[in-house]
């Protein structure tokens, strides 16, 4: 294929996009850390109701989560213009964690429209398929597959360098014969194939709603919309990413050396990629905050939580009337906490402690590695006259400070 003594790296232009993909990566630390800690909290409390359904959606917060925990770094790199400066252990950990997350959250996207069509379209059958314990030994078995699957990169080295001297991380212009092989792997088995079996399992569901004469409209209305929203978010999120990446890699292949195309689809892959981040958001509010069961669960947590910090004695609050609406009726149900079991009161008080707790934590250590950012890049642009040589190195900076203000005073 192309020989890399001779044609090291396309010339690719770094600096014309490195503000969209801090910016959206920002924006989903701020939505989604808190959402996914929500829904992570929410699929618990479906397990403890034997549902198979939260051990899959346990599993989908927490590659969420993991593949959050990656964007800070990723801020830096773009706002560093494609610039990695923490090392190639660490860009081959992070790396591997950023993209092998896109995959195990597709794949048990897959999982759960494969539950949902068993529970609609066969209730009666399959009752050991749809139990806790197989759901567990299936999430056990989707992190086992696709973390050996996309485990390759760990053994090679990742870090490439540019024309302008910068360090690339997980990229490089034109990739390498074993990278556009596996991105093949990547789009026809860890996307094309789990996005067919969602559109089957649920074009399955929508014809079993329609011939159940038992179901209310509005409930159909809802499966359908449910469904609709499965396959938009799929297109939205992840779509785009891998038509570029497959295009790419067939180039590649077909004309190894030839860096023209590359250079000119340098920024719709760099956006394409950062849209992928948009299903951290998308995956809590598609599958639990439209679940009954989780959204009534949620709605507890959040008003008993906001009256503990609302009310200046702690007593008051278990001696005050708690308003939640339910999911079921719609209509505004009084409780008082003097009629609940008092050991009722107090395991789901501590655990939405327990819950608030996490996130405050997960907040903390969000805006520490944010800062510690920010005060190293105002190391490197202001000089010694105390002003900013370049204009495009102070829109980076002054925007990251922008949303870490706003962010802390959340």
């Amino acid at each position: 294929m192309c020989n890399s003594t001779l044609h090291k790296s396309c010339n690719v232009e770094s600096k014309i996009d490195h503000l969209f993909p801090p910016t959206l990566y920002i924006f989903v630390i701020i939505i989604g850390l808190p959402a996914n800690c929500l829904a992570l909290w929410a699929a618990y409390l479906q397990v403890k109701q034997k549902n198979e359904l939260g051990v899959y959606l346990i599993n989908l917060s927490i590659a969420d989560l993991l593949y959050i925990g990656t964007l800070p770094l990723w801020i830096d790199y773009f706002l560093h213009y494609d610039n990695w400066i923490h090392g190639q252990e660490s860009c081959k950990l992070f790396g591997f964690v950023f993209y092998t997350n896109i995959y195990i959250s597709i794949a048990f996207l897959c999982c759960i429209s494969l539950d949902r069509y068993l529970a609609v379209a066969h209730p009666l059958k399959f009752p050991k398929v749809r139990r806790v314990k197989t759901a567990v030994g299936v999430s056990a078995l989707v992190w086992t597959v696709e973390i050996c699957a996309n485990s390759a990169p760990l053994f090679h080295d990742e870090l490439f360098n540019d024309r302008y001297n910068h360090t690339f991380c997980f990229e490089k212009y034109p990739m390498e014969d074993w990278v556009a092989w596996m991105n093949l792997y990547r789009i026809f088995i860890g996307f094309l194939f789990p996005w067919l079996v969602m559109l089957l399992s649920y074009h399955g569901i929508l014809r079993a709603v329609r011939g159940n004469i038992s179901t209310e409209k509005q409930e159909k209305a809802k499966i359908k919309r449910l469904a609709l929203s499965l396959i938009i978010i799929i297109l939205i999120c992840f779509a785009p990413y891998h038509v570029i990446l497959l295009t790419r890699s067939v180039m590649y292949l077909s004309r190894s050396c030839d860096c023209s195309f590359e250079e000119k689809i340098f920024v719709s892959y760099h956006t394409s990629l950062a849209l992928t981040s948009l299903n951290c958001i998308a995956d809590p509010i598609l599958y639990c905050f439209v679940n009954e069961g989780a959204r009534s669960d949620i709605t507890k947590m959040l008003a008993v939580v906001g009256r503990f910090f609302t009310s200046s004695v702690p007593q008051q609050m278990a001696n005050s009337s708690l308003t939640i609406q339910t999911p079921m009726s719609f209509k505004t149900k009084f409780l008082s906490a003097e009629e609940l079991p008092m050991n009722t009161l107090t395991l789901k008080t501590r655990g939405m402690l327990s819950c608030d707790l996490c996130l405050t934590l997960c907040m903390w250590l969000y805006r520490f590695l944010l800062f510690q950012i920010m005060i190293e890049r105002m190391g490197n642009v202001l000089k010694g006259d105390g002003r900013c040589p370049d204009t495009q190195e102070c829109r980076g900076m002054f925007l990251l400070i922008f949303f870490s203000i706003n962010f802390s005073d959340l």
